[in-house]
């Protein structure tokens, strides 16, 4: 079983080469593609390095450079990370299994977690909170996975559409969506993954959680309420 794994970036020098790397050290070998957003530092540069194939995306756009790299990969799995993410040893074998052993999984996702090094105590509680309120979503039948951890079985992913790139926002969890209308999903809570707060730091968390607290009712209602705090 192929697995391609696409990795949208935008200035990320300080953070793509340790999420490369830890790519390149799972078990399970990938196709490693980044869609860089034109980036002014050297995160192409350290890109190339890894990488199978570096293209350039639409500035702007995640949803586009998420798609634009899912339609040139060759897996039979297509995983969706994040470039200021970190992702440990086995994490990837854990999601392979999944699809496996059982045909019918289309979708496989986990817990994101702050880095350690870049976390205080409110960072890790907050994560907590948001990862049990994933959880709990997906045992009542709202598929909301993140982009950071995210894997997709490539037939359901390309019935679905893919991506809708019109979205500035939410494509993550909109696209999980749909996909979980063709097969079971799952969400395990020992997938897990390690980002960076900078983000959080420059958004503040109460912009942030007012961001993940309209993301279920744009799942259902499909209207947006509040937009992306941060661009990405």
């Amino acid at each position: 079983m192929k697995v391609s794994i696409v990795i949208p970036t935008l200035n990320e020098e300080k953070y793509i080469e340790k999420c490369l790397k830890s790519l390149r050290a799972q078990s399970v070998k990938a196709e490693i593609i980044v869609v860089d957003s034109k980036s002014k530092d050297k995160t192409v540069e350290l890109a190339l390095r890894y990488a199978d194939k570096v293209i350039t995306g639409r500035v702007g756009n995640i949803a586009y450079n998420r798609q634009m790299g899912s339609e040139i990969s060759s897996g039979d799995i297509i995983v969706s990370t994040d470039a200021d993410s970190f992702y440990p040893q086995g994490w990837l074998e854990k999601i392979v299994k999944y699809f496996e052993k059982d045909k019918n999984i289309v979708a496989v996702s986990g817990p994101t977690i702050p880095m350690p090094e870049e976390s205080v105590f409110m960072d890790r509680f907050l994560y907590v909170l948001g990862n049990l309120s994933l959880l709990i979503l997906h045992r009542l039948g709202v598929v909301w996975f993140r982009g950071s951890n995210a894997a997709y079985r490539r037939d359901a992913f390309f019935k679905s559409g893919g991506y809708d790139t019109t979205l500035l926002a939410r494509e993550d969890s909109d696209l999980s969506k749909k996909v979980a209308k063709f097969g079971k999903t799952i969400f395990d809570w020992n997938i897990v993954v390690m980002t960076s707060m900078r983000r959080r730091r420059a958004t503040g968390w109460l912009k942030t959680i007012r961001y993940y607290l309209d993301t279920p009712i744009y799942l259902i209602t499909r209207r947006i309420y509040y937009e992306r705090p941060e661009k990405k």
